[in-house]
């Protein structure tokens, strides 16, 4: 069976102790990775000939959705397990592979690896802000409480994003950029960091972290492979789960139809929007495992259409990560957990 799945969040969940919060342990290392700044940019078609040797289908990805050429995707070992932080004009994308998470903000070329603070990485802003690569609160500096602006993005196999989304950006691979497996083993300095671990999840439990600009959600990406193909409650939060490539994703229960833009880091203007019910349905067409009765459309785990009379509409994307629960925990100590009262 495939594990397809959606899940459609409430907002009756049940929330979270109120713990205080104890004094964040910091590490400021800035030399430990080199930041990769606004590197030259290709076709995911054309780099996947180029090293076709080394590029493999599960090669995870971080793959930004949204924006000029309806996004692009970033092997993780070629790119971002290297350098950490990548300051680019089509977003600001960050790895931070002991707490578990690959995630974007929108564009800049101002931002710098910078440490640990609460074993979650840091970047540091050229005016001197320090910002969680995790949440992205500013919380030192001059922006101090300040929250960088989300780019939708969802980690997934090289495979399935060249197959689907073949005409996507990606890095040009010039031979200086080798790749570098995925470390298998906790960074100390960034173990250093660590707090007392929420008792709610075991510490290095992956969950979906949401964020609504409210209140911090986290759903425990377990329940949905034992799940299989599932389709539980209402509400106005659809997480959605695509088994084969392991990627969880939130949106909200909106469906939007954007004009074409030139520009990069940004989404077209909203032309139109409606409500949408999906249901997990990946038996006729796998890549697109979502199905939406009332108008016949299928979705994938982009949230895009690609079936039916609303073909190249997007889901209304919601701030989402796959992390681990210390990491989420920390950063959002009040987080709901999903299932739990």
């Amino acid at each position: 069976m495939r594990l397809t799945l959606v899940f459609v969040l409430t907002i009756s969940i049940a929330t979270a102790r109120a713990d205080e919060r104890p004094a964040p342990k910091v590490l400021f290392k800035p030399d430990a990775f080199q930041t990769l700044v606004n590197p030259n940019c290709s076709h995911c078609i054309d780099e996947s000939k180029r090293r076709s040797s080394e590029l493999r289908d599960d090669d995870r990805v971080l793959a930004w959705t949204r924006g000029k050429y309806d996004g692009g995707a970033i092997p993780i070992r070629f790119f971002l397990n290297p350098y950490r932080v990548i300051s680019d004009t089509y977003g600001t994308f960050v790895y931070d592979p002991d707490a578990g998470y690959a995630r974007a903000f929108k564009a800049s070329l101002d931002f710098r690896f910078h440490g640990w603070r609460n074993g979650v990485m840091v970047m540091k802003h050229k005016d001197g802000t320090l910002f969680s690569c995790l949440s992205g609160l500013a919380f030192d500096g001059p922006r101090k409480g300040e929250r960088l602006e989300s780019w939708p993005t969802i980690v997934t196999d090289w495979g399935w994003w060249l197959k689907n989304y073949k005409d996507t950006v990606a890095y040009h691979m010039y031979e200086k950029y080798k790749p570098t497996e995925l470390p298998r083993d906790t960074n100390g300095d960034s173990a250093k960091t660590r707090g007392k671990v929420d008792p709610r999840l075991p510490a290095d439990e992956m969950v979906l972290g949401i964020w609504d600009g409210k209140q911090a959600l986290a759903v425990p990406l377990a329940q949905f492979e034992k799940a299989g193909t599932s389709v539980v409650g209402e509400g106005n939060w659809i997480v959605l789960w695509y088994g084969p490539t392991r990627t969880a994703a939130a949106y909200q229960s909106v469906a939007e139809k954007r004009e074409k833009i030139d520009k990069l880091g940004v989404q077209g203007p909203l032309s139109a929007k409606m409500m949408i019910h999906l249901r997990a349905d990946g038996l006729a067409n796998p890549s697109a495992g979502f199905i939406e009765d009332s108008y016949k459309t299928r979705w994938d785990i982009a949230g895009r259409c690609v079936e039916g009379d609303h073909k190249g509409w997007t889901l209304a994307p919601l701030d989402s990560v796959m992390v681990k629960w210390f990491a989420w925990s920390a950063e959002y100590p009040e987080t709901k957990v999903y299932g739990q009262k």
